[in-house]
């Protein structure tokens, strides 16, 4: 019995989604009365607060840190006034771990890792050092049951 894939239309909920992602939509976050406007993350925003948890240091930094990476979310914004506002967050404000958490969630929701991981795969495919197979294994994997490939 082979299951039938029936294309269905979109939510009005996944029509709000992608419309979203589309015009940039921004979450606004509330810190001690604050408002923090968040978009959807830049790449160079994503290597910012990646490197900033690579680095070794003193780990109750990291969140002001990285809540300023997401708040300041752009290159040049960053290069020019993130030295500024995490410590802003950190000897200033003394934010804690708990109030820039509701930033941070925000955060990890504007990233938009499916077209991340879709082409993180297909670059992975297109690679020259891959090691390509011979004839003899295409065509094994080729031959193998369909049943095998879906775990039945």
């Amino acid at each position: 019995m082979t299951k039938k894939n029936d294309i269905t239309l979109p939510t009005p909920e996944d029509e709000r989604l992608l419309n979203d992602v589309l015009e940039d939509s921004v979450d606004y976050v509330e810190v001690r009365g604050k408002k923090y406007g968040i978009s959807w993350l830049k790449r160079g925003t994503i290597r910012k607060f990646t490197s900033t948890m690579q680095k070794s240091g003193n780990d109750d930094k990291i969140s002001c840190q990285c809540a300023a990476a997401i708040i300041l979310n752009g290159y040049w914004k960053i290069k020019f006034f993130y030295p500024f506002l995490w410590r802003w967050f950190f000897y200033i404000k003394q934010y804690g771990d708990h109030e820039l958490m509701k930033v941070i969630a925000v955060g990890k929701k504007k990233i938009p890792v499916e077209d991340y991981l879709t082409a993180t795969i297909y670059l992975t495919a297109m690679k020259d050092t891959m090691m390509t197979m011979t004839k003899e294994e295409a065509e094994h994997i080729l031959h193998e049951p369909a049943t095998d490939k879906r775990g039945k």
